[in-house]
């Protein structure tokens, strides 16, 4: 089997990382959160932990759901980045690019695309061999990403990325007021029960996101001064923080009351 030597980059249009641009928001930024809003349960931090990479690069509170206080300024820029990053603005908008995240908006087209470049049915040593065809560094990197991932977790190749998101925008859901905390809650717990299942470890999660991230980006694994490394060592820093919820249990009990 030949992997293709030039890829199709159909990926998506929308944005899907949501980062804020604080410089580009004036300044107003994250509102920070009072001390009684940190007292966030156990599952609810558990929950926290599964974007917390993001909630990192957005200088938020990875303590807070959402990663931010639910107060007018942060409901603002949010409804600004939800309408922005991913043409959502209404609740039924946001139910609807949750479902898409939680059956897997990326992970099948991965699935598709490696099949289609044969990778699915290769073993180690016909990947390497199939590799010593592919002269550009990029695609090199793009190809081992995706072999790699579909090695380690098969059909869930990227669904960490993708179910990451999902609970993400519960949070930001909550934040926007499209959904009570209750029903955020709720929605975000469901789905990492999801999760959980899917993983067997923060680790394992993680490396399926970073995965997906260098699918959906294209990012230069080999440069230091990539968004990709950038992520990789916002992880090493949660892990090696106590107070981190990388640093629960992964097979918490996730009900509440």
């Amino acid at each position: 089997m030949n992997i293709k030597k030039i890829r199709n980059k159909t990926l998506p249009a929308i944005c899907v990382s949501l980062v804020f641009c604080l410089a580009a928001l004036g300044g107003c930024g994250i509102s920070k959160a009072s001390t009684a809003e940190t007292d966030t349960p156990e599952p609810i931090q558990w929950c926290n932990g599964t974007y917390a990479v993001l909630t990192e690069i957005n200088n938020g509170d990875s303590s807070l759901f959402g990663g931010m206080a639910h107060n007018s300024i942060n409901r603002q820029t949010v409804l600004n980045a939800l309408d922005e990053s991913w043409e959502v603005t209404t609740k039924e908008e946001l139910d609807e690019m949750i479902g898409s995240l939680t059956v897997g908006r990326h992970n099948p087209r991965f699935l598709q695309e490696a099949r289609e470049y044969g990778i699915t049915s290769m073993s180690a040593s016909e990947f390497k061999a199939a590799l010593e065809g592919v002269e550009n560094r990029e695609d090199v990197n793009y190809f081992q990403n995706m072999f790699d991932a579909y090695q380690q977790f098969g059909g869930s190749a990227i669904m960490g990325w993708d179910l990451s998101r999902a609970v993400q925008l519960c949070g930001y859901g909550y934040i926007a007021d499209f959904y009570t905390y209750e029903d955020a809650t709720a929605k975000a717990l469901e789905i990492c029960g999801q999760i959980q299942g899917t993983f067997d470890s923060w680790d394992g999660f993680f490396a399926s996101y970073l995965y997906g991230y260098v699918y959906w980006s294209e990012d230069d694994v080999e440069d230091p001064d990539s968004s990709y490394v950038k992520r990789v060592n916002i992880l090493k820093d949660l892990k090696d923080d106590e107070t981190s919820p990388l640093n629960l249990d992964w097979n918490l009990d996730l009900s509440i009351g």
